[in-house]
């Protein structure tokens, strides 16, 4: 459960673009020690979850 908050974080900080150098040198060790998958399939909910908001957004306001 502690990975996955940490690709949770990993992935949050890249959408919005902040971050350190360490943290992205932490995270690409864990992406080439348990493989890439999480943090795709994360990246992608994230996104959606972001779409989502945008588009009720603008439903609300133009309704």
């Amino acid at each position: 459960m502690k990975d996955i908050g940490q690709v949770v974080k990993a992935v949050m900080s890249a959408m919005i673009g902040i971050g350190k150098k360490e943290n992205l040198s932490k995270d690409f060790g864990r992406a080439e020690k348990h493989g890439p998958l999480a943090y795709i399939i994360v990246g992608l909910i994230m996104t959606g979850i972001f779409i989502g908001a945008i588009v009720l957004a603008v439903g609300l306001v133009l309704s």
